[in-house]
């Protein structure tokens, strides 16, 4: 899959910061799911990792490491080459290490190059005619990352009106709707992995409640949807007194009767 500019870039940047790091030299992880031999490749820099071990590694529970930042950060140039590149089948697998790594408090250049590709990374996806990824895994997998959603929202704002990004804001809109009007955080893919729910959901619904409706339209979307997605905006017992469900209910009886 051919790179954009700037997320090459981004990438070139992940290469020359992590490029050569290996894992603390006495990591011994946790010899009861990895053999001693998978754990010695921690401890040496630049050597690919099998796809499957590569996936372990990056989503494991961070007390499996002694020191689990410094493994992040010698698996991040495969990783991370593997994800721009449309080969990482199991996105969505579970919770990624980097987001629970305290990435932002590494030296301010490594913590600048990580937010660099993640945003990067998202604005591609955005822009990309197909991709082998689903919009709400990406954007689950970009918020998981980088541990808000806040910026991620910003770019597709700044999207043009009616263009790919708003189709696929149709297609994420389609999937959450049913749990974000029913508050159900818990159910709703992107943070399902989340320990602290609340406040990330209520800002992507009050966001799509403002943003979303004239995207949606713009992208052909059922006029419906952008209804709906705008009563996000109401606190629950309003939502669902809102007179969009009286019109819906009655033009479902018509089309019944008929």
């Amino acid at each position: 899959m051919t790179l954009t500019p700037r997320l090459a870039d981004a990438l070139d940047r992940i290469h020359a910061l992590f490029g050569g790091l290996t894992a603390a030299p006495g990591e011994t992880s946790c010899t009861y799911c990895y053999a001693e031999q998978d754990i010695a490749l921690l401890r040496r820099p630049d050597v690919p990792l099998p796809d499957d071990l590569l996936t372990s590694f990056m989503h494991e529970v961070p007390n499996h490491f002694d020191d689990h930042p410094a493994v992040i950060r010698r698996l991040l140039p495969q990783f991370f080459t593997w994800l721009a590149a449309g080969s990482f089948e199991a996105i969505g697998y579970a919770c990624c290490g980097l987001g629970r790594a305290g990435w932002p408090e590494w030296p301010g250049p490594q913590a600048a190059a990580v937010r660099e590709f993640i945003d990067a990374w998202w604005d591609d996806f955005l822009r990309r005619d197909s991709s082998p990824y689903d919009i709400t895994d990406v954007f689950a997998y970009c918020a998981d990352l980088g541990g808000t959603v806040t910026p991620l929202l910003a770019r597709w704002a700044d999207e043009p009106l009616g263009g790919l990004g708003d189709q696929k804001l149709a297609r994420a809109c389609e999937a959450w709707e049913q749990d974000l009007l029913n508050d159900d955080a818990g159910s709703v893919v992107p943070w399902w992995y989340w320990f602290d729910l609340d406040e990330p959901i209520h800002e992507v619904q009050l966001w799509l409640a403002e943003h979303a409706p004239p995207r949606l339209r713009a992208a052909g979307a059922d006029p419906g949807l952008a209804t709906r997605i705008e009563t996000l905006a109401l606190p629950y017992d309003d939502r669902w007194d809102h007179p969009y469900w009286d019109a819906a209910d009655s033009s479902a009886s018509a089309a019944e009767t008929n």
